[in-house]
């Protein structure tokens, strides 16, 4: 019986040590992952209006719509015309849409304004060109029946322009 007693002893012994040596993992407690629902999203494609007066300032797409027409227009000459038409034009008439005038009519309107505004020729073509092209990109959302008004070229009298520069 001592025996069994001693061997009982040791076999606890044994236990207890097994058990205090052997490392537990904890399995980690990760929340659930969300469940995430895709709504399937139209694929008509949306058209962007740069700017309903169609006053912005020129990039690529309008470049390459002027060169259709007149091939030697660089990005440079937009610019130039897009810095003239904010800061001549607008400086007296506000911001006008070119949308709302016909090629014809900013002819007129260019041939016009240019002395006033006292445009080199190479500024003056600057801004047509700018308009142009301008025009050459006009969403279709904005196309609308042009104002067809020309100002007489051979115009006398002695207005100037606000904005005019001084040369």
């Amino acid at each position: 019986m001592k025996q069994l007693i001693t061997y009982s002893f040791a076999l606890t012994a044994l236990i207890i040590v097994a058990c205090s040596t052997v490392k537990k993992t904890a399995t980690p407690v990760t929340s659930p992952t969300p469940v995430t629902t895709v709504v399937p999203t139209p694929t008509t494609p949306a058209t962007t209006v740069k700017s309903k007066t169609g006053v912005f300032a020129p990039g690529n797409e309008e470049l390459a719509a002027i060169q259709v027409k007149y091939s030697e227009v660089t990005m440079k000459t937009l610019t130039e015309g897009h810095a003239l038409y904010i800061g001549a034009c607008t400086n007296c008439h506000g911001t006008k849409s070119i949308y709302n005038y016909s090629e014809q009519s900013w002819v007129g309107l260019i041939n016009d304004m240019a002395p006033l505004a006292k445009l080199t020729a190479t500024e003056k073509d600057a801004v047509y060109k700018y308009v142009l092209a301008i025009k050459a990109t006009q969403p279709q959302e904005t196309k609308m029946v042009p104002n067809n008004f020309i100002l007489n070229p051979n115009r006398t009298d002695t207005l100037t322009c606000k904005g005019s520069k001084e040369k």
